[in-house]
């Protein structure tokens, strides 16, 4: 029989067997499968029904939303083995390894209501212009913050101490009405001190399983360079797929997930450089610099007396952010555009300058990133320019240039500027 298991929190506390016909769940007392503790949830939040082994969900207008794999459920959808519905802090995954599938395949069509891209448009804008209140004279920082945001990606943020790295990533969170943890790494952590660990409890005699910082919606991993490879590598499971193993138990992390990580530059005393599979979990690596004179000046009068950080409130829910990368995902694709990132990223791979170039992974990422921009824009189609003015912050920091080309080339950025160079917008466009 196909069945729920129940994770509150990051906790499994229960089963639920699904029986045939309809079942309710909701917070009313009297539902099939009752979540009376979460005020986020509806009293009638969503129905399963259960016929002669297919197994559909749908939403019942709940006030949050129902969330299937991450993304936002607007009309029936059939469930698979492995699936997990997201309801509030509840996660029901699914389990049918004695059910046959059946034909029906994709969840119907989005309402036309919520398909607008003008929601992406209001729900960026919202942000941005929140974030902006702390971070002054870097606007095009915080708008790529908030296209990597979009893009469902983790943001790497390098520069020098004390330009507004760990402010920026604590202004996004509290922008966004969601679960934030801060991780500060040292060169002495462990990496279950960022996944969790299972403690024995002697009034039970079992061993329960205590979640880390890394179980929240937005991570800032400060200065994320000063942890020894080791502890840097436990973030490579949840940054791409979106759960944690600990001690070969598997925990799925709730939607949206976000990393912001800060670092300081690699040749700064007591850092190690971050692996080349971690930084490419990154979708964008970014730098702030220093800010002209007349923002400084602003900061200096704005911050004189207090910080703007405290007097910052959200303007966004997290089911916002969800339908927003759903959206984004829908953003029409042309064949010209995907010729174009191809081409892109072939060149880097055949340039002598470089030890190796970007994978598909770095593909995928750019095609991610154009189509988050391109939705803040409220635009339905990606052009290949959308490409170009992205490459330089998705694609540098997955390149190393090799050790006979270091004396020519300043870094791999200067060498992805001239590819950009020979590669003209007059041939896609």
């Amino acid at each position: 029989m196909p069945r729920f298991s129940i994770q509150e929190g990051y906790r499994i506390t229960g089963e639920f067997e699904i029986p045939e016909g309809v079942s309710v769940i909701g917070r009313h007392p009297e539902a099939s499968l009752p979540l009376t503790k979460h005020p986020g949830v509806s009293r009638e939040h969503c129905r399963i029904v259960n016929q002669a082994g297919v197994v559909t969900v749908e939403d019942l207008q709940s006030r949050n939303g129902t969330f299937l794999n991450g993304k936002p459920l607007d009309s029936m959808a059939e469930l698979r083995h492995n699936d997990y519905l997201q309801i509030d802090n509840v996660l029901l995954l699914y389990s049918a390894l004695d059910v046959m599938p059946s034909s029906r395949t994709d969840i119907i069509e989005r309402a036309e209501t919520t398909s607008k891209l003008s929601y992406v448009q209001e729900v960026g804008e919202k942000l941005r212009k929140n974030i902006v209140k702390v971070i002054q004279g870097k606007d095009e920082v915080v708008r790529l913050v908030v296209v990597a945001l979009f893009s469902d990606g983790h943001v790497l943020l390098e520069d020098v101490p004390g330009v507004g790295k760990t402010k920026l990533a604590q202004a996004l969170a509290k922008s966004v009405n969601t679960n934030f943890k801060r991780i500060q790494f040292t060169p002495d952590m462990l990496p279950n001190d960022i996944t969790g660990v299972n403690v024995f409890d002697e009034s039970t005699g079992k061993f329960v399983f205590m979640p880390g910082p890394i179980f929240s919606n937005v991570v800032l991993a400060d200065e994320i360079n000063r942890g020894t490879p080791r502890v840097q590598s436990a973030l490579l499971e949840c940054m791409s797929e979106s759960r944690i193993t600990v001690d070969g138990s598997s925990y799925i992390l709730h939607k949206p997930f976000f990393v912001i990580a800060t670092q300081n530059p690699v040749d700064f005393h007591g850092t190690y450089p971050l692996p080349e599979a971690q930084l490419d979990r990154f979708l964008m690596r970014l730098s702030l610099g220093y800010p002209d004179p007349e923002s400084e000046k602003l900061v200096l009068e704005r911050q004189a007396m207090s910080n703007p950080l405290v007097s910052l409130s959200s303007v966004i829910e997290s089911s916002d952010l969800l339908h927003c990368q759903s959206l984004v995902q829908k953003v029409h694709v042309s064949e010209a555009f995907r010729d174009y990132v191809v081409t892109l990223v072939n060149r880097t791979r055949e340039h002598e300058a470089l030890a190796y170039g970007c994978s598909t992974r770095a593909s995928l990422a750019l095609l991610r990133a154009s189509q988050a921009q391109a939705a803040l824009e409220g635009r339905d189609h990606v052009l290949p320019r959308d490409a170009r003015d992205l490459a330089l912050y998705v694609l540098p920091h997955r390149m190393q240039l090799r050790v006979q080309a270091r004396a020519t080339w300043r870094s791999t950025s200067a060498v992805l500027e001239e590819i950009l160079g020979q590669l003209p917008m007059s041939l896609w466009e």
